[in-house]
Parts: structure tokens; C-alpha cells; sequence
């Protein structure tokens, strides 16, 4: 037997035709972990080791997933560290986040 159509199926092919959302993340709190991250990640990337040698402890996942909540779009790939046995996390911000932060810092608002 042959699905029917329904109206579900039809939208998907209309979200193309939408408009791409504004990029406007959140500023995290000041002082905050997140705060500190995402100047980290506004300097460079950001791996658990270097979250370790600024005395930050192990959570720095749960912090890039907030920074994610606020919108800020972090990126994450996985590679081999010596000493390490399995591969880590290096964590990174897109072209469009250090272009926005870029924005603000020029109108004064950071």
C-alpha cells in the first residue's frame, strides 16, 4: 500500500525558502566560566588539557554546551593527544561568532 501525503512531508522542502536566522548569541555572565571560555576561544581553541592548566577543572564540556544554549555555535572535532589514551576534544568558535564579538567591541558594547 502506497504512504499518503501528508502536510509534513511537504514542509521540509518549504524551509529552503525561509530566510537564514540573525546570529545573535547571548553574552554569558561575567566572571563565569562561559565568560572565560569564550574569551579562550575568541583567542584560539580550547582543549580539556588547557581548561586543566588554567585551573578550570574537568568540566569544560558542560561549559561549551552552555555556551552552545546561549548560541554561540561552538564547533568541536576529536584528535589524538600524546599521553592521552583516547582522542580529545578541541573546541573552536565559527568565523561568524569572532565576527560578531569583533562588532560589539567596535560599538562599545563589550
Amino acid at each position: 500500500m502506497k504512504r499518503p501525503l501528508t502536510r509534513q512531508s511537504k514542509g521540509a522542502a518549504q524551509l529552503s525558502l525561509l530566510p537564514e536566522l540573525a546570529f545573535c548569541p547571548r553574552l554569558p555572565k561575567p566572571n563565569s566560566c562561559e565568560a572565560l571560555a569564550l574569551s579562550a576561544l575568541l583567542e584560539g581553541d580550547l582543549t580539556q588539557v588547557d581548561w586543566l592548566r588554567r585551573g578550570k577543572g574537568w568540566r569544560l564540556a558542560a561549559v561549551i554546551k552552555e555556551l552552545d544554549y546561549l548560541g554561540w555555535e561552538p564547533e568541536s572535532i576529536l584528535l589524538p593527544r600524546n599521553g592521552w589514551p583516547r582522542p580529545i576534544a578541541v573546541y573552536s568558535l565559527p568565523i561568524k561568532a569572532k565576527r560578531f564579538v569583533k562588532r560589539l567591541i567596535r560599538r562599545g558594547a563589550v
